[in-house]
């Protein structure tokens, strides 16, 4: 599993390769770790990581600009930021990050942010098999956006394309509970989290500005699941 610390301090670095040191010794994983100090070499490559933690507050290209870029080369890459600012936390919702950590970086937190992380890479690996009209095709779950009913089939949405399903939402009801990211904020819907950037009472917008509703009586569950994803209080 690959893993980039970018930040321009090499104390916080240093803090966060020493957590991971510690988490590789107590769980069993192996990561392979790089480090830079600032994302203007970064911005200019297209290798692609799995995890990265990346400050915000950064001299020439920031953490904003570098996630962007991150992004484009691995949609699924699960990035922490890392910061002792608040004041970029709603730009950095809408670049769908996965957690903030505030520094100093607490040990705890990051283990269990870290452990949801890896749960997550799990889950972004399992593919999914749809069959449709045209075809059998081969999905990784971390590309669904959300999945609709369409008359009495269901419409499956990715970050690639969409598919039409013969199943109905009930069966991929069940066949994403395990994955633990997809919640049901209508009767219409399925969503994953995972690609949720904001929310309202009544709307969920998602990446590339896509937009389902969230009906009165799932809007507590909703925020709850949401919430508990996001490893943050409701």
């Amino acid at each position: 599993m690959k893993i980039l610390i970018c930040d321009d301090s090499d104390n916080s670095i240093n803090d966060i390769q020493n957590l991971l040191d510690k988490y590789e010794n107590t769980h069993s994983v192996k990561f392979e770790t790089t480090a830079f100090k600032s994302g203007e070499k970064l911005i200019h490559k297209t290798e692609s990581f799995d995890i990265a933690f990346v400050d915000i507050e950064m001299p020439g290209t920031n953490g904003l600009t570098l996630t962007k870029h991150l992004k484009t080369v691995n949609p699924n890459i699960i990035i922490f930021i890392v910061t002792s600012f608040n004041g970029y936390l709603d730009d950095a919702m809408d670049l769908n990050v996965f957690r903030y950590l505030s520094k100093p970086v607490d040990s705890t937190r990051f283990n269990k942010g870290l452990d949801t992380a890896l749960e997550l890479y799990r889950q972004n690996s399992e593919s999914i098999i749809i069959e449709t009209t045209d075809g059998t095709h081969n999905l990784s779950s971390g590309d669904i956006l959300y999945i609709a009913i369409d008359k009495r089939k269901t419409r499956i949405v990715t970050v690639k394309g969409e598919y039409i399903s013969s199943e109905n939402l009930s069966f991929w009801k069940g066949r994403t509970d395990a994955l633990g990211c997809f919640v049901q904020p209508h009767y219409s819907f399925l969503v994953n989290m995972k690609h949720i950037t904001d929310f309202t009472k009544t709307e969920i917008t998602l990446s590339g500005s896509l937009t389902v509703p969230i009906s009165r009586g799932h809007y507590t569950e909703f925020r709850k699941a949401f919430f508990e994803y996001m490893g943050v209080s409701a």
